[in-house]
């Protein structure tokens, strides 16, 4: 096993529990991406800076509460507990010398099965100057000794999004580049326009459709962002603007098959083109969340384990941006339904109109959910709202399995929750009220 993210975390430990000889090899920390530099960090971060809306926190003790967490999840067993469960660490670069053999260190290990699963790294986008501009990235950022006044952020997707409102609420002041029409692109339009609005009337500068010329760290150490409109200048640069694969070392010149984006193909099943070598998560480039990563490790362990080739079976992956309100995506949008040749009918309800978010004072945003016209299946749900993370899961277990719009809002829900705006959503659907 190379890498401990999620995938590789749960690879290692599920086969070790059974019984197999296992050996993990990481080369910098337990924990993954998530842990380390993602998601546990910057939701800490989020939930801080909630916070700085009411009440001064400076950076200092902002970066001790992410600390503090990082550590409460990471747990006080330097080892991870990996001998518990059959489980030897090694610590180093992994390099293949072979299909099944692998080096790290003055080791070589050999197996029948190798699990590639080391993830990504932060992409700098074809910016001239931009590489030598030092930029921050979401590995830096939650170690910089203060928290730039004046800060540019390129990429409007969820790193971009989430790191932003947050660094923006703890007194920085953000501008943020997106290079496409909208930001959170992936969503739905009226989601992306909303949100863009949200940013700006909390002050953050939103600059969508960005050609960045060039970027340059300058003599006094801030940074100069040109644009077609003129020359921009910042304390500091982060950016955010897509990630690239970490593929081992050796693996190339074994034949690994990759896509055009460098990340590496796998049979549905979970295999590399390389004999006995199997990938996992978001170096295979397909959902890059730690719950998908998750999910295909479950089966990639169920296939080595068996000795088996069997396709990791479709499912709905839902996914969220925490922002404040936070984005829950389940299924299709409408743009993807009718895509594919369906007739749809949608269900918008804004928050404002149901009582737990009047009670609790979280009001702005709203839910869009989208069904087949003809047979009233859930497609997709869409949320721009508090809790909307927690909505996207509700909505993700309707759509895998198949039920309708109508069937949705005939179910009771508890009274005054956030779960009811999915219920009255779906009750417009099946209205054809908007």
């Amino acid at each position: 096993m190379i890498g401990n993210g999620s995938a590789g975390d749960n690879i290692a430990r599920t086969l070790g529990r059974q019984g197999r000889k296992v050996a993990l090899i990481e080369k910098a920390h337990l924990g993954g991406e998530c842990l380390n530099d993602g998601c546990v960090p910057s939701k800490a971060l989020i939930e801080v800076a909630r916070e700085a809306r009411w009440r001064t926190v400076s950076w200092t003790e902002a970066l001790a509460r992410v600390h503090a967490v990082q550590l409460l999840v990471r747990g006080n067993d330097p080892g991870g507990g990996f001998d518990r469960d059959g489980v030897d660490l090694f610590w180093g670069e992994a390099r293949f010398l072979a299909p099944g053999r692998v080096a790290v260190g003055d080791d070589v290990l050999c197996a029948p099965d190798v699990v590639v699963a080391t993830g990504t790294e932060p992409g700098l986008p074809p910016v001239p100057g931009l590489a030598e501009a030092r930029p921050l990235t979401n590995r830096t950022v939650f170690r910089v000794a203060r928290l730039p006044r004046r800060l540019a952020v390129i990429g409007g997707g969820p790193i971009g999004l989430e790191l932003g409102q947050a660094l923006h609420r703890l007194g920085a002041e953000v501008t943020l580049f997106e290079a496409l029409d909208r930001i959170a692109a992936a969503e739905e339009p009226e989601i992306s326009l909303e949100l863009q609005r949200l940013f700006e009337a909390e002050g953050i500068r939103v600059v969508t459709g960005a050609k960045l010329a060039r970027v340059d760290r300058q003599g006094d150490g801030t940074v100069a962002v040109t644009t077609p409109d003129g020359q921009f200048e910042f304390d500091d640069v982060l950016v955010a603007a897509g990630r690239k694969p970490v593929i081992p070392a050796g693996l190339a010149e074994l034949g690994l098959e990759t896509d055009a984006r460098g990340f590496i193909v796998i049979e549905p099943c979970g295999r590399t083109s390389v004999p006995g070598t199997w990938a996992a998560g978001d170096v295979t480039g397909k959902f890059q969340f730690t719950h998908y990563a998750a999910y295909q490790a479950h089966h990639i362990a169920k296939h080595i384990a068996e000795d088996a080739c069997e396709p990791i079976p479709e499912a709905i992956v839902p996914w969220a941006i925490f922002t404040d309100p936070e984005i829950g995506h389940a299924g299709m949008t409408e743009a993807q339904a009718r895509e594919r040749g369906l007739a749809v009918r949608t269900g918008m309800l804004a928050a404002r109109d149901l009582d737990w978010f009047r009670t609790t004072g979280q009001v702005e945003g709203f839910a869009k959910v989208v069904a087949d016209a003809e047979t009233g299946a859930l497609l997709g749900a869409h949320f721009l709202c508090a809790r909307g993370s927690t909505l996207a899961g509700e909505a993700s277990l309707a759509i895998q399995h198949g039920l309708t719009a109508r069937q949705v809002a005939s179910t009771i829900h508890p009274y005054p929750t956030a779960g009811e705006l999915f219920r009255w959503a779906c009750a417009r659907a099946v209205s054809g009220r908007r």
